[in-house]
C-alpha cells in the first residue's frame, strides 16, 4: 500500500482520499439546431447556434432553483463565487458537441424514450405514479412550459447517452480501491518526541558580524510601511437620525399601503420523517428507499406512534430527537413538494411518501394557524424606525452628493465641512494593515488613500451604509530602517533563530539515530534527554493532528510513513518546538466495515475517473470545432 501512496502521492487518488470533491457532470437543457438563426447568441458550435433566448432560459431556471433551494434568499456574491453564467455557457457549448458527435454516429433519443424517461422521475410522480399537476407544477417552479421542457429534455437525453457511450470503457480497479479504502480508515498510533529551543541568554553577548549578517538577510521583515497623514469625512446616515422625524400619520399610510407585509401567513405545525436520498442513487436504490417509507407509513396507519417511529428511523437528526416535530412553518418557507402535501392535509392526517430535495417524508399535520394580521398599534414603532432610516438614507444621499462637488469644485475639505455642518477628521501614520481609525482598513479605502498625491481630495467612496471623502496632507515613503533602529529586536530574534536552529539541528541528530537503530527508540529519546509520547490513533486523512497542527509537512507525513518505514525523516515545526515523529502501530479498519462502504468508494472513483475522461473528450472535441463565445453576455 505504501508504495501505492507514495507513486501517486500527486494523482487524483490522494486528491480524492484527502477530501476531494466529486462534481457530477450533469447536462442540462439545450441548444438551438444548426437551422436557427439569430441576431444575438451565446456562442457558436461549428454553425449551430445557442441564442441569447435560451441561455437566458437556463439562467434565470439555475437562479429559481438556488432560490428554492436558499428559501428566497440567495447570498449576494453566491452566483459570482460559483460562475454560474461562465457555468452555464460552458454546458451548454459542451452539450453542443455531444450532440454533434451523437448525430454523426446516428444516436438518436426516440419519442417513446422521452415519454418513459419524464413519467419516471420521481419529481413528476405522486404515489409512485405519474401525475401531470404534479408535473405542470415542478416545472413551473423553475420556469418552464412542458413544450419546452420536453424540447430541452430529449436534448440532454441524447447528450448523456452520447457521454455514456464515450466513458462506459473506464473501469476501477478492485484491489486499488481497497488500498485506497484502507488508506482512508485505517489509524496511525504515532509516537512523537518535542524538542523544545533552549531559552535564549539576553545577556550573552552576540557577534556584531553574526548580528549584522542576520539583518541583512531579514531585512524585509524590520521595513517601515508607508504611511500617510490623512484629513477625512466620514458621513453616515444614523447620525442624522435624531434631526428628522417621522409622523403617525406616515406611519399609517405606509401600514395601509403595504398590508402583505404585515400579515403572517398561514402556518403549520408539523411532524416528519426523512428517509435520505444519496447523491449516487440509482433507480433501484430509489425503489428500496420509497419502499422503507411506505412500511414505515403503513406502521403508523397501523397504531404506531408517529413520534416513536420519528425517532427511530428518520434520518433528520435534528428533529428526529423530538418526535420529528418541527415546530411551526411558515407558508412559503417549506421545500415546494412538502408544501404542497401538508396543504391537502386535516389536522392529525399523515401523509407520505413525498419526494423533496432530501429525500422521502413522511408527513403528520399536528397543528394549523390561519393568516393573521398585525395590527397598526404593534407595528408602529417599527414603521417609524423604517421609515426615519429611509429618510435619513436618502437624505444622507443627497447630502454627500452634494457636498462632494463643493469639494470637487475648491478641493477644499475644511471650508465644505464648515459650510456643510460636518466633522472633519484627520489621522497620522496610516498604513495599509493597521487602516484609519472608525474606519478600518477596508482594501477600497486604503487602496485610494495609498494612490493619491500629497494635496489630493479622494473621489466619493461608498463604504458599507457609509460616504467617505479622503485628503492626503502628508506621506511618508516605505523604508529600510538602519540595524542601530532596531538592533534590540533584530538581536531576540537573532537569538531565537539560533535557538531554532539547534532545535532542528538535534532532531536530526535523533532522526538519523532512529533511522540507523529504530528498535532501539527508547535508548536514543534517552541519550538526547527527551520521551516518546504516545499519540491518539488518527486517520491519514484528518484535517488536523492533536499537538502537531496541519501543516502540509503533518498531511505529507500522514500519507508516507509506514510499518516499512515508520521514522518520517523531517522534523516537523510544531508550536512548542520541533516534533520528531515515527509510526508504532497501524489500527486496520475491519473487512466487514469494507464490505459494506467499498462498493460507494468503487462508484465514487468511477464517477471521478469518469468525470476525468469526459473532460478530456471534451476539450478534443472542441479543439477539433469552430466554437465562438459572446463573452458579453458573461
Amino acid at each position: 500500500m505504501l508504495d501505492l501512496m507514495r507513486k501517486h502521492a500527486r494523482s487524483w487518488l490522494i486528491k480524492v482520499a484527502l477530501g476531494g470533491v466529486i462534481i457530477v457532470f450533469i447536462f442540462w437543457y439545450g441548444w438551438s439546431g444548426p437551422g436557427e438563426q439569430s441576431s444575438t447568441y451565446l456562442a457558436k458550435v461549428d454553425g449551430t447556434i445557442i441564442t441569447t433566448q435560451e441561455y437566458r432560459e437556463v439562467y434565470d431556471s439555475e437562479v429559481e432553483r438556488l432560490r428554492q433551494r436558499f428559501r428566497g434568499g440567495i447570498p449576494s456574491d453566491l452566483l459570482e463565487k460559483m460562475e454560474l453564467k461562465k457555468s452555464i455557457a460552458q454546458n451548454l457549448i459542451n452539450q453542443a458537441l455531444l450532440i454533434h458527435e451523437a448525430k454523426r454516429l446516428g444516436i438518436s433519443v426516440t419519442d417513446e424514450e422521452l415519454v418513459d424517461d419524464i413519467r419516471s422521475t420521481p419529481l413528476f410522480q405522486r404515489n409512485g405514479v405519474f401525475d401531470d399537476g404534479m408535473y405542470r407544477s415542478q416545472l413551473r417552479t423553475i420556469k418552464f412550459t412542458p413544450q419546452t421542457y420536453e424540447v430541452y429534455r430529449r436534448k440532454q437525453l441524447l447528450a448523456q447517452q452520447m457521454a455514456q457511450l464515450l466513458t462506459d470503457s473506464v473501469k476501477t480497479n478492485p484491489e486499488e480501491i481497497k488500498q485506497l479504502w484502507h488508506f482512508q480508515n485505517d489509524n496511525l498510533v504515532l509516537s512523537m518526541l518535542l524538542i523544545r529551543p533552549e531559552t535564549p541568554a539576553e545577556q550573552q553577548a552576540a557577534d556584531p558580524k553574526e548580528i549584522e549578517a542576520f539583518f541583512t538577510e531579514h531585512q524585509s521583515k524590520y521595513e517601515v510601511p508607508p504611511s500617510v497623514d490623512l484629513q477625512y469625512v466620514d458621513l453616515s446616515w444614523r447620525d442624522l437620525k435624531d434631526k428628522l422625524s417621522v409622523s403617525e400619520d406616515e406611519a399609517r399610510d405606509y401600514y395601509q399601503m403595504n398590508p402583505r407585509e404585515f400579515t403572517i401567513p398561514e402556518s403549520y405545525r408539523i411532524q416528519n420523517i426523512l428517509l435520505k436520498i444519496p447523491p449516487d442513487a440509482d433507480k433501484e436504490k430509489l425503489d428500496e428507499i420509497r419502499k422503507k417509507a411506505e412500511e414505515l407509513l403503513a406502521r403508523i396507519k397501523g397504531g404506531e406512534d408517529f413520534a416513536q417511529v420519528a425517532q427511530q428511523a428518520s434520518e433528520d437528526t435534528a428533529s428526529a430527537v423530538k418526535g420529528g416535530d418541527l415546530g411551526f412553518v411558515a407558508k412559503g418557507t417549506m421545500s415546494r413538494p412538502i408544501e404542497m402535501a401538508v396543504q391537502n392535509l386535516a389536522v392529525g392526517d399523515v401523509t407520505g411518501p413525498v419526494l423533496s430535495e432530501q429525500g422521502y417524508n413522511l408527513i403528520k399535520l399536528e397543528d394549523k394557524k390561519p393568516e393573521s394580521a398585525i395590527s397598526f398599534d404593534e407595528a408602529k414603532q417599527r414603521i417609524l424606525d423604517k421609515l426615519l432610516e429611509d429618510r435619513a438614507r436618502k437624505k444622507i444621499a443627497a447630502d454627500a452628493d452634494e457636498f462632494y462637488e463643493q469639494v470637487y469644485r475648491t478641493e477644499n475639505l475644511e471650508k465644505a465641512c464648515q459650510k456643510f455642518g460636518f466633522e472633519l477628521k484627520s489621522a497620522k501614520g496610516v498604513t495599509r494593515a493597521a487602516g484609519i481609525p472608525g474606519l478600518g482598513n477596508d482594501p477600497k479605502i486604503m487602496n485610494e488613500a495609498f494612490d493619491l498625491k500629497n494635496g489630493e481630495v479622494s473621489r466619493l467612496i461608498k463604504s458599507g451604509d457609509n460616504f467617505i471623502v479622503l485628503k492626503v496632507v502628508g506621506i511618508t515613503r516605505a523604508r529600510v530602517p538602519g540595524l542601530d533602529e532596531v538592533r534590540t529586536e533584530v538581536e531576540k530574534d537573532y537569538r531565537k533563530d539560533q535557538a531554532q536552529r539547534k532545535t532542528v539541528k538535534k532532531a536530526q541528530e535523533i532522526i538519523a539515530e532512529l533511522q540507523k537503530s529504530p528498535g532501539e527508540a527508547d535508548e536514543i529519546a534517552k541519550k538526547f534527554g527527551v520521551t516518546w509520547e504516545q499519540l491518539d490513533p488518527i486517520s491519514r486523512t484528518a484535517g488536523f493532528t492533536p499537538k502537531l497542527g496541519r501543516s502540509d509537512e503533518v498531511q505529507e507525513m500522514l500519507a508516507t510513513v509506514s510499518v516499512a518505514s515508520p521514522i518520517y525523516p523531517k522534523p516537523l515545526q510544531v508550536t512548542d518546538g520541533v516534533a520528531v515523529v515515527r509510526l508504532t502501530d497501524v489500527q486496520v479498519a475491519g473487512e466487514e466495515r469494507y464490505a459494506k462502504e467499498g462498493p460507494a468508494l468503487e462508484r465514487w472513483i468511477g464517477e471521478v475517473r469518469r468525470k476525468e475522461f469526459l473532460e478530456g473528450w471534451l476539450r478534443i472535441l472542441q479543439q477539433k470545432s469552430q466554437v465562438q463565445l459572446n463573452e458579453k453576455l458573461l
